[in-house]
């Protein structure tokens, strides 16, 4: 109970540190990253997680960090043995988006402890740029798409990093890419899923179609309804998905899409027809209830 007290009080201190030195009050900065009762890393990751990158709020409390050596020493710990300080390094340079640790924080994608190289993941999804996109890309390539090296490849990408990958076409990578594409929501990407939903492998094709569904664009429609048609049954059932969710944020569609998936009700393949089943019963719901909505109006 003393020690949670005394983080606690700590924990209070640091904050008011940091919202002093980001609303310009003071510069004085007294950080100890390896405290014992509480994360300071936290503490500055919760300070900093809705600045931009290029505010000045951000570059104060980069420069008080500076100043008070504590930045060289969240950079020093990234090499360091011990895993939970190394994970507490990730987070508060990525909290402070110091693309100068770049080159310690690549490295440590390939840590054994799997809590490591997330943290360093999310840590390069912060900082983002070019740089951080290619280290989370080349992540994919050597271990595989493991789903936070995925997420923090959509948070990191800037803009045509991603269609540029798709269209490079390296085939260890990308389904992560396509993935990590639906999740950035970017029209861009449409051209580039369209063609590997209708040229590329099983895979890709299923993957391409739910991402296709997450841009939430009308212009993936016809896409989707073509991949309806797909040898594949896994290819048709994740076009219903994709329409699935396309249906939800495309209110002129949303009857036309409805018509397609029920084509499928009576699909040879058990599994698609199941599928069809539970979209077309899910978007009916949804269509009464705006229906309902707007007579109440």
């Amino acid at each position: 109970m003393i020690d949670l007290a005394q983080g606690g009080s700590r924990r209070a201190v640091l904050r008011r540190q940091l919202d002093a030195i980001v609303g310009g009050r003071s510069s004085r900065l007294d950080f100890d990253l390896h405290a014992i009762t509480f994360d300071p890393a936290l503490v500055v990751r919760d300070v900093t997680l809705r600045m931009d990158g290029e505010s000045a709020e951000l570059r104060r409390l980069v420069t008080a960090f500076h100043q008070s050596g504590s930045l060289r020493r969240a950079i020093d710990v990234l090499g360091w043995p011990n895993s939970e300080q190394r994970i507490r390094g990730c987070r508060t340079v990525g909290a402070l988006r110091v693309e100068d640790a770049l080159p310690w924080l690549t490295p440590l994608l390939r840590a054994r402890d799997p809590r490591v190289s997330g943290a360093a993941a999310r840590a390069l999804a912060r900082i983002g740029g070019v740089r951080s996109a290619e280290a989370l890309l080349s992540a994919i390539e050597r271990s595989g798409p493991r789903r936070v090296l995925i997420v923090a490849l959509a948070q990191a990408a800037p803009d045509m990093f991603l269609e540029t990958a798709l269209r490079r076409g390296s085939r260890r990578a990308t389904t992560a890419v396509a993935v990590a594409a639906g999740l950035r929501r970017r029209r861009t990407s449409l051209e580039p899923l369209a063609s590997l939903a209708s040229s590329g492998t099983r895979r890709e094709r299923v993957v391409s179609c739910r991402a296709l569904g997450w841009c939430r664009s009308r212009s993936a429609l016809p896409s989707l309804v073509q991949a309806l048609g797909d040898v594949d049954a896994r290819v048709r059932i994740s076009a219903i998905k994709g329409l699935a969710v396309l249906h939800a944020a495309s209110s002129p569609d949303q009857l036309e899409i409805l018509l397609q998936i029920e084509q499928l009700l009576h699909d040879h393949d058990q599994r698609v027809s199941v599928a069809a089943r539970l979209a077309v019963r899910r978007l009916r719901k949804i269509l009464m209830k705006r229906a309902g909505r707007w007579r109440w109006r």
